[in-house]
């Protein structure tokens, strides 16, 4: 059998790649985890919030052990519409039940990747992949590194949404407008007891604000405020089509710059009591993938598997996001097949034993049950129509000028005949968000 240097060479230290180094170094593997960063978590962004179940599976003591910032027992819908907004609100203490945080990751991606290095597994900083081979009986990461080339039995890719993995081997065709999202998010220095009376919140527990409706009738672009120990982080995503075309500035001469309706949102009357009069800590910026079920690219070739962002595994759901916990299973995934094909010594065979493993998994259940929510998602009068009909509606209910003048459903007809939206159109996106659901 020809010589290898590790037996899997995982490219990219974020959640991913840690789970897959980890999982494989606890079973005896050597494994290499490859970052082009300096230290892990530096080129990392999220404002969001880890559904953690899967990692406690992984390592049962994370809870008491990794730098959490606060346990999410709150999460809040928000449409806009001008001046007004319309909220949808849930709050449960049951949820501290459950093992789902607000994260800062470049403080919670060096705790993984040193529990990786613990158990056993070499981490590489500073080192760009710049070529992945297969070879008869191996495959081979080239990196910048002096004797750079990582020979091994398998290439966990892990390295976001443009992919050198993916790329380099011709698994990923080149990324689309339509296929991604630009996020773009401010940290904010705040303080512990300003957070808790700001959103009414306790100890430790924690808020996840989504707002949509900004600009008026833009699709796929939202906002969101989450709570950290002693910070908020405030940001917004938006697909690339919409940014393209939304405005008269921006992108090559066309389109709105992303920081720009950021800036905008922070000032708006609803939003600016939140975010107001607080250091700058961060600003940070980073391309996500945005597909739906049917538009996922593939996931491997031979020795080869991608997982996490640079598989498209992430989904906007409206109402949360999720793709930090889709990314943490999709490693553990491309573990398990590293470790059964290590026991039939059939190396050829991993990126397709892992592909059928995550079919079967809940990540691509979840990403096939709702299939058709990203393309009603893009549905204009989500962002426009259907949030003005809900403040007139309201505004009808609650002001005492205009209480008095019919019964609530006839306020909301009435609201209806104003709006842009027509009957058909009600019957068809409802029928449509039902089967998004």
């Amino acid at each position: 059998m020809t010589a290898v240097d590790f037996d899997v060479v995982v490219v990219g230290a974020g959640r991913a790649g840690t789970a897959a180094a980890y999982k494989l170094a606890t079973e005896g593997f050597d494994v290499a985890l490859v970052d082009r960063a300096k230290q892990p978590g530096m080129k990392n962004v999220t404002g969001g919030v880890l559904y953690g179940s899967i990692l406690a599976d992984l390592v049962p003591e994370f809870p008491e052990e990794a730098p959490l910032e606060r346990h999410v027992i709150e999460h809040n819908i928000k449409l806009l519409h001008g001046d007004a907004e319309v909220s949808i609100g849930y709050r449960d203490l049951e949820l501290r039940e459950e093992p789902n945080y607000t994260l800062m990751l470049g403080k919670f991606d060096r705790w993984f990747v040193d529990r990786a290095v613990d158990e056993g597994a070499v981490f590489l900083p500073e080192t760009t992949v710049r070529d992945v081979s297969q070879e008869a009986d191996r495959a081979v990461v080239h990196t910048d590194r002096e004797n750079g080339d990582l020979a091994c039995h398998a290439v966990v890719g892990a390295d976001g949404v443009n992919t050198t993995v993916g790329r380099k081997t011709g698994i990923q065709r080149t990324m689309r407008n339509e296929d991604m999202a630009l996020s773009v998010k401010k940290v904010l220095d705040v303080g512990r007891e300003t957070i808790n009376e700001r959103f009414t919140l306790d100890s430790d527990e924690g808020a996840a604000y989504i707002y949509t409706g900004y600009p008026e009738g833009a699709p796929t672009i939202g906002y969101f405020i989450y709570t950290f120990e002693e910070y908020i982080s405030v940001g917004a995503v938006g697909g690339l089509e919409t940014l393209r075309w939304l405005g008269e500035e921006g992108y090559g001469g066309s389109g709105t710059p992303l920081y720009g309706l950021l800036e905008e949102f922070m000032e708006l009357d609803t939003v600016r009591p939140y975010v107001q009069g607080d250091a700058l800590e961060e600003y940070q910026g980073i391309l996500v993938p945005e597909h739906d079920y049917d538009s996922l690219p593939d996931r491997y070739d031979g020795r080869v598997a991608l997982v996490g962002d640079a598989a498209g595994l992430v989904l906007n759901k409206g109402y949360t996001f999720r793709g930090l916990d889709y990314g943490i299973k999709s490693g553990l995934l491309a573990a398990e097949s590293a470790i059964e094909r290590s026991r039939d010594g059939n190396w050829d065979a991993f990126g397709e034993h892992y592909d059928r493993k995550l079919e079967d998994s809940y990540v691509l259940q979840d990403m096939k049950q709702h299939r058709n929510l990203p393309k009603f998602l893009k549905n204009e009068r989500m962002y426009g129509a259907y949030p003005g009909i809900a403040t007139e509606t309201l505004r009808g209910m609650y002001s005492a000028a205009s209480d008095a003048e019919g019964l609530t459903w006839k306020q909301a007809y009435r609201a209806f005949r104003r709006s842009d939206a027509g009957v058909v159109d009600l019957l068809k996106d409802g029928y449509r968000g039902f089967r998004s659901l």
